[in-house]
């Protein structure tokens, strides 16, 4: 490993004496700072750390990070901590707390199907529309729709004589587009309809009929869990519609969390494309989610992946003895924006030092970024070390998460 530049070496053996005032600013996107606390040492893993991606060609100023104790906030690790990187699919875990605060944990979508036609049990058709009053329901999958066309055929419904008619904005099968969710929906659910669907607004319609069956999707926080496990885009898309979109994800953060508003920007409630928060402000929204969680008897594994344990992207990393289940986050990846981003953020389990909070932003530099991944696991082992070594929380979870949200089918009276 070849040597650090005297500047470099400077600051990180001898920032346990200088000011954060008197050091370089650490940072090619942000000035300002908050001064650090006159207790706070640098981590030797951050040494080792800044050493490593030194040593391999890359610019340390594009790498940012933020660790700080569960309990009293006290900083742990800080490197370029108030720069603004982007955070990629780290985005997710901003619009899933604005969306538990804003609809509940156990909130379920409803989509309910009515008729206005009578059913001829004879020729199993129905003489009439067959409506389609959409909840909006991010998860409504495929399945959903066989599952719908066999409760209509079990119900003696064989033919539909009119239409499909859709009402309000619907998606299937992860389709954000609502003519191609129909499409989908009439495809999958092997319904025969005579006429060609239609489509109305909430206001265009005039409720008549009678309701037939109800899709109640799963509750919120499985659905969540499911999409920061497995950082589905147009899951994370839809979810935010309820909420105001990309839009409602940033006036969350400023308003409900207090973030400066200069210290955030939210394009896409997915993390696609270019949006931006510091390390230290993310630390913030993690501590905010872990009590909400908390108030509502959950924990940060009801809606983060438990690395080296759970399906997804963490599955394959932290899998050694002992780390399995020592860290519960959110990754994030961009392979061209910004030059390419590595992201991981969430909580470490450790012996000494309790729960840590963490966010770590690694710019790619139009390199590798499967190595960022290595180095940021490598570095967050370390800390866990140096913190008295992992607490693996999988023997205090309650039940698994679901391979996917599973919804509810119920017959009207």
């Amino acid at each position: 490993m070849r040597a650090l530049p005297f500047l470099i070496l400077l600051l990180f053996t001898g920032c346990a004496s200088i000011s954060y005032g008197e050091a370089e600013n650490r940072s090619t996107v942000a000035g300002r700072y908050k001064e650090r606390p006159e207790s706070y040492r640098e981590p030797e893993s951050l040494n080792k750390f800044v050493n490593h991606i030194t040593s391999i060609g890359r610019n340390w100023r594009m790498h940012g990070i933020y660790i700080e104790t569960l309990d009293g906030g006290e900083p742990v690790a800080m490197l370029n901590e108030d720069a603004r990187f982007n955070p990629a699919s780290v985005t997710k875990l901003a619009t899933t707390l604005a969306a538990l605060d804003r609809l509940g944990n156990d909130h379920r979508f409803r989509t309910e199907f009515r008729t206005d036609g009578q059913i001829n049990a004879a020729t199993g058709e129905l003489n009439g529309d067959l409506v389609l009053l959409s909840g909006r329901d991010p998860s409504f999958s495929i399945s959903d729709a066989e599952r719908v066309g066999e409760a209509v055929r079990n119900a003696g419904i064989q033919r539909i004589n009119g239409r499909l008619i859709v009402v309000g904005d619907f998606s299937c099968n992860l389709i954000s587009a609502t003519s191609a969710s129909a499409e989908t929906f009439r495809r999958s659910s092997k319904l025969q309809f005579r006429n060609p669907t239609s489509y109305l607004s909430y206001s265009q319609y005039i409720p008549r009929g009678r309701s037939l069956i109800t899709v109640e999707s799963d509750t919120l926080v499985n659905i969540v869990q499911y999409l920061n496990a497995h950082s589905i885009n147009t899951l994370a898309e839809l979810l935010a519609s309820h909420i105001g979109g990309a839009e409602g994800v940033r006036r969350f953060l400023i308003e409900k969390i207090g973030m400066p508003e200069d210290s955030v920007f939210i394009s896409r409630a997915s993390g696609l494309e270019v949006n931006r928060l510091t390390p230290r402000e993310t630390v913030r929204m993690i501590r905010a989610m872990v009590e909400w969680l908390s108030k509502n008897e959950l924990r940060p594994a009801s809606v983060m992946a438990v690395a080296g344990i759970d399906a997804g992207t963490l599955r394959g990393r932290f899998t050694e003895s002992g780390f399995a289940g020592s860290v519960v986050a959110k990754t994030g990846t961009l392979h061209t924006t910004d030059s390419g981003v590595a992201a991981l953020a969430g909580v470490i389990y450790t012996r000494k030092r309790g729960p840590l909070l963490f966010a770590v932003y690694d710019v790619a530099e139009n390199q590798n970024v499967q190595i960022l991944r290595r180095a940021q696991d490598e570095f967050l082992k370390q800390v866990i070390n140096e913190c008295g070594g992992p607490v693996s929380i999988a023997r205090f979870r309650i039940g698994r998460p679901q391979d996917k949200p599973q919804s509810h089918i119920s017959f009207s009276d």
